[in-house]
């Protein structure tokens, strides 16, 4: 052991006890020599006990004056330099005096508060200071400061600390700030802790390194974690009031990422969710049907196979009594359809289809949703049944399902005729039968959204991509008159015979117009210089709508895009009327 550092650490010591009003210059001149010094000085390890012990005795003393200043003054410093230079002198004390703690029990607390303050710090990587910290945390790891933090009861202050660690532990410092010294704290008082479960908080908003870190502290302690864990999932869900521990509000998210990361220490706690399936309280079921839900579209786990009971007892929520309940079932079926191929995910594809005739709107809407949405994320996949009930519900009794139906159809048959033009699909009757569909909503005499006028729209500008070409159309709509019915030839007639009446009632009022502009112009040889004369030409205007009611009863009319029906009729007989309007957008909450 260095005498010289010995003494002058010793004499620092006693300059800093002396120095009770002392500039914040000198102080960090003296905590750096002493920060230097204590760097060159190693733990006493004589293989003699004698020597050992009276060369520990040495450091104690040399050490005293300096352990003396921290405890009585510089340890409630303000500046934040002198605060890091004390935490690093403590940090080397513990270093060079261990295994016995630097500082009687008293000032422990303290000690390690301002430890922990800086930890905090660490999330600036950019500061100059930043090794410095990172040094103390090598050092507090080495000397498994946290074991003695849980001895004097000062849980927490653990826990302050490794929420520390969580918030400032970043993907881009991870090489830097050594996470393998994070897990060994972690570690450490993991298997010292008796309340582990209140360790393993990650705060809101933690950074996804933090995440990382908490899932190698749980796949590191998996054995020693699990009765600790299993314990408390399981009370919160068989027995939630009796739980005191505020985690039990977030009892669900836990079970979730848990699994994500160690899915067989939670063996004896997943079956015991069926007790929430069958729980009078809705709010209960709907959080447990939503986490079952997540924990079965874990992609590659299949997750409904081992736990094949659970699996019966979701199924059987599809046909809740509650109408909430049946919808959050019915949320969770596409990532299950998707992420479990097999028997599960056929059964799960009936009980949505049946779903589809469920007595309640709005989870008839809801069905709809998710049946064209898995539709669309595997058009080539769907089962032709499911696209056809789909369809079905274009004729629903409720109107809000009607055009909830509509509208989500028509996304389904736009990315179709996409795929068909990428040359990726093939023109197929399940899909074609779409727009036969849509196009009896004329018959629905209640709802002015289905008019014939406006469903004229409906087909000339929604129910295509806005950059298909117009051969692509036309395959579509050859392919379409194979299928018509009666029915539907006179819906198109319908729809047509009333364009084509409001293009001659629009060609007699123009030509009324015209032909009134010209016999003012014969009666007026000499343009009048004064006013306009606009009173006379509007309730001329007036009395031609009053002669012709028909224009105020279609007084929206627009021009169809290119390609639709009725285009090129229209061109010929107006061609003054070819400038383009601005295409009418279909109101998806409608």
């Amino acid at each position: 052991m260095a005498e010289s550092a010995l003494q002058l650490l010793s004499e620092i010591g006693t300059l800093l006890c002396r120095q009770t009003r002392s500039n914040k210059d000198s102080v960090l001149k003296s905590l750096k020599h002493a920060a230097n010094a204590l760097s060159e000085i190693e733990q006493p390890s004589s293989p003699e006990a004698a020597k050992k012990l009276e060369a520990a005795k040495k450091l104690e003393v040399a050490t005293k004056p300096l352990r003396k200043a921290i405890v009585q003054g510089l340890l409630q410093h303000k500046d934040k330099e002198v605060r890091l230079l004390v935490a690093i002198c403590v940090g080397e004390m513990f270093r060079v005096m261990a295994p016995e703690p630097p500082f009687e029990d008293k000032y422990l607390r303290d000690i390690f508060k301002l430890i922990v303050s800086i930890f905090a710090e660490l999330a600036d990587t950019t500061s100059p200071y930043f090794s410095r910290r990172v040094k103390i945390l090598e050092t507090v790891a080495r000397c498994q400061c946290c074991v003695i933090m849980l001895d004097i009861d000062c849980n927490d202050l653990v826990l302050e600390m490794f929420n520390t660690f969580f918030s400032v532990v970043r993907l881009d410092a991870s090489h830097t700030l050594h996470l393998p010294h994070l897990i060994d704290e972690f570690l450490l008082c993991i298997q010292r802790a008796e309340a582990t479960t209140s360790i393993l908080v990650i705060p809101e908003g933690a950074p996804c390194a933090s995440y990382q870190l908490a899932v190698s502290i749980i796949q590191n302690c998996a054995e020693k974690l699990e009765p600790f864990i299993c314990g408390f999932l399981t009370t919160c869900i068989l027995d939630r009031d009796a739980v005191e521990n505020e985690l039990k509000e977030y009892y669900h998210e836990i079970i979730f990422q848990i699994f994500q990361c160690s899915p067989q220490m939670l063996l004896a706690v997943i079956p015991n969710l069926t007790h929430e399936l069958l729980t009078d309280q809705v709010d209960v079921r709907i959080k447990a049907v939503n986490l079952i839900g997540k924990l079965f579209a874990l992609p590659k786990q299949h997750v409904a196979q081992p736990y094949h009971d659970l699996f019966l007892e979701f199924l059987k929520r599809f046909s809740d009594k509650s109408v909430e309940v049946r919808v959050s079932a019915l949320q969770c079926v596409k990532a299950f359809y998707m992420a479990s191929p097999g028997t599960e995910s056929h059964e799960i594809l009936t009980a949505l289809q049946d779903r589809l005739l469920d007595f309640d709107d709005r989870v008839r809407t809801q069905a709809v949703i998710v049946a064209c949405d898995l539709a669309q994320s595997n058009l080539k996949f769907v089962p032709p049944k499911l696209i056809s009930q789909a369809t079905e519900r274009l004729r629903d009794k409720k109107m809000c399902v009607r055009k909830k139906a509509l509208y989500k159809l028509m996304e389904v048959y736009r990315d179709y005729c996409n795929k068909c033009s990428e040359g990726h699909m093939i023109i197929s009757d399940h899909f074609e039968h779409i727009p036969c569909k849509i196009l009896m909503l004329c018959y629905d005499k209640d709802c002015k959204e289905f008019r014939s006028q406006n469903m004229e729209l409906v087909l000339a500008e929604d129910l295509f991509p806005v950059l298909l070409s117009v051969e692509e159309r036309t395959r579509h709509w050859i392919h379409l008159f194979s299928l018509f019915t009666p029915l539907h030839v006179k819906a198109l007639n319908s729809i047509l015979s009333q364009k084509r009446r409001l293009q001659k009632e629009m060609q007699i009022y123009l030509a009324l117009r015209e032909k009134e502009k010209v016999h003012r112009n014969k009666e007026e040889p000499f343009p009048n210089l004064d006013l306009p004369q606009t009173i006379p030409a509007q309730e001329q205007i007036k009395n031609t709508t009053r002669q012709h009611p028909y224009d105020a009863k279609f007084p929206k009319h627009k021009t169809p895009k290119p390609g639709s029906l009725g285009t090129m009729s229209e061109g010929l007989m107006f061609p003054h009327l070819a400038a383009a309007t601005p295409p009418r957008k279909l109101n998806p909450s409608a």
